[in-house]
């Protein structure tokens, strides 16, 4: 179940991540601009076919040094959302001679700004630029009475200088019919004087006119309407799905070999439960802590917890609580220790409760003994997965150690591919993606170790003995009579198998009584009820929990940016103006 939700998690996750791709990010700021277009002069040539051929010659004055000029083009097709208009064939020159020039986009791609002149030169006065270039698909269905029209923007509103006169020439393929010119935006354009109506050539002046203002023209023609390239889906999906058939079907073919791929990963991490006989003891030569391992392929805190309990349980040390503080003290019987683990062993080493007379008191605000502890738990958990290692009972699956590492930086690559968009085609995200969602098995605790044969003998014998301290009395009985130490006995293994409460309850079905409190519980002061070994453990396991914490607190605190004083927070940090 928990695979599954984590699962459907992940698909909405990358949902969200292709969709955030398709959000703009332009800055809507205005630029003042200082520069003005002293005579906009334009000249298009209609084809039949519906080419658009154009040669924009600006005379541009810079009263101050710039770069260049830039010209951008809104690729949407404002009356069909299926097209595109998208420029190609450029050509730039300044004052007669080649200008540099290169392609940028904006507007996750839909808008493709050209960006004229050179960084590393400025120019003041004036300067005349001719732009020419070529974009198919000028022609469309008329809607006037007329088969075919021409309707466009001779001077698009986007142009930031004011413009002191503009003479726009246009060439059609037929005679002009049904001709229509507009000076402005919407409704409070106003009427402009069309050169040459009925005829395949007309003109339009205009006198100056302020920034962001267009002029646009609409002409119906006695043509056939040439096709024109369309494209399934609306242009405002292009930032996810981009503009290429061919190019979308090869993504998505990768994306489901991506997920094959990390489904199939996912399923060779994949162990199969043996059977559980009912064991009545536990495996010998293992402790609490790597049963708990090898059968959950985990270590929970409460793993250290119970190797503690068994140490006791074995006569090597004795618990005993003051307040929310606990003590381990060490027996000084060597043999104690010599008939439990090395992993228990290594514990006790750790916290120096080997040798006569040693002890290791974990209180909740000693920053000494948490940093004990914390060496402890780590040296504990890297022992325990080291024994099975060693011992033959795991072996490498997967991707080994660097399974969740590797998962990290598939993830990555979607946030970046998808989110931050940087092809405008957040689709591709779904290649990574697809590895990502269906190989989240291979992050999961225990994915990058296998079982060997020896080691699902020992996990079918130790989920045996789990089972026998788990299960209601009505299905596996645990006969007590004559051996009610065996409670205590193995309480430690309960607690490891996190089956505290289902073996007491287990106790109190066969006897009638209470379960005992451990004697290795010295001055134990909790609740002497059905649940107090759990109130027991979790005392301990917090008054743990709490001196790492305490530790910690004081590492956090003492790390520092250095010098002081924010504001800005220093660095040049960042502005912009105009080109």
């Amino acid at each position: 179940m928990k695979k599954l939700v984590a699962g459907l998690l992940g698909l909405v996750v990358l949902a969200v991540v292709i969709g955030i791709g398709a959000i703009s990010v332009s800055s809507s700021s205005q630029v003042s601009e200082t520069s003005t277009i002293a005579n906009y002069l334009a000249d298009f040539t209609v084809k039949s076919n519906g080419d658009l051929v154009a040669v924009e010659t600006l005379t541009v004055d810079f009263p101050v040094p710039r770069h260049g000029i830039f010209r951008f083009f809104d690729t949407r097709d404002p009356n069909d959302s299926h097209h595109r208009f998208l420029p190609r064939d450029v050509s730039v020159t300044r004052d007669g001679a080649d200008e540099p020039w290169q392609w940028t986009t904006q507007e996750r791609g839909r808008i493709r700004t050209l960006k004229i002149g050179s960084a590393d030169t400025t120019w003041s006065g004036e300067h005349v630029y001719r732009i020419g270039y070529r974009i198919p698909g000028a022609l469309a269905k008329g809607t006037n009475g007329s088969p075919t029209q021409f309707y466009w923007n001779l001077i698009p509103q986007g142009w930031q200088m004011p413009i002191n006169q503009s003479a726009l020439t246009v060439h059609l393929p037929a005679a002009a019919e049904h001709v229509q010119c507009a000076v402005g935006l919407g409704e409070s354009a106003g009427p402009c004087v069309v050169e040459g109506d009925g005829t395949d050539t007309m003109t339009i002046r205009t006198g100056a006119l302020q920034p962001n203002t267009p002029v646009t023209v609409k002409v119906g023609l006695q043509v056939p309407t040439p096709p024109m390239d369309t494209l399934p889906w609306s242009s405002r999906f292009d930032p996810i799905l981009g503009r290429h058939p061919v190019l979308l079907g090869g993504v998505l073919a990768l994306a489901v070999l991506a997920g094959l791929g990390g489904l199939a990963l996912t399923r060779s991490t994949y162990e199969k439960e043996p059977a559980f006989p009912l064991m009545y003891a536990p495996p010998d030569g293992v402790g609490p802590a790597q049963a708990a391992y090898l059968l959950t392929e985990k270590i929970e805190d409460r793993a250290f917890v119970a190797t503690m309990m068994y140490a006791a349980e074995k006569g090597a040390v004795q618990l005993s609580q003051d307040g929310k503080a606990w003590t381990i003290t060490s027996t000084g019987d060597m043999a104690a220790w010599d008939t439990t683990d090395d992993v228990t062993r290594n514990a006790g080493r750790s916290l120096g409760v080997v040798t006569a007379n040693s002890s290791f008191t974990a209180s909740p605000k000693s920053v000494t003994a948490g940093e004990k502890l914390k060496d402890a738990l780590s040296e504990f958990k890297s022992n325990t997965k080291g024994w099975a290692r060693t011992a033959g009972l795991m072996s490498p699956s997967g991707l080994g150690g660097f399974g969740c590492f590797a998962l990290l930086a598939v993830w990555a690559l979607t946030i970046w591919l998808g989110a931050f968009n940087p092809l405008h085609m957040s689709v591709l995200a779904l290649v990574p993606g697809s590895f990502a969602v269906l190989g989240l098995g291979v992050g999961t605790s225990g994915a990058g170790t296998k079982r060997t044969p020896t080691g699902r003998d020992l996990w079918s014998r130790v989920g045996g003995f789990k089972r026998i301290l788990s299960t209601p009395s009505a299905v596996d009985r645990f006969e007590f009579s004559g051996r009610k130490e065996l409670y205590t006995a193995y309480l430690p293994w309960a607690v490891a198998f996190d089956c505290a409460d289902e073996w007491a309850k287990k106790y109190r079905t066969e006897t009638g009584e209470e379960p005992p409190v451990p004697g290795y519980f010295v001055g134990y002061t909790g609740a002497h009820t059905g649940n107090y070994v759990n109130s027991m453990v979790a005392s301990f396991d917090s008054a743990v929990s709490s001196a790492i914490s305490s530790y910690n607190a004081t590492q956090s605190s003492s790390s520092g940016g250095g010098g002081g004083f924010s504001g800005g927070g220093g660095g040049g940090g960042g502005g912009g103006g105009s080109w």
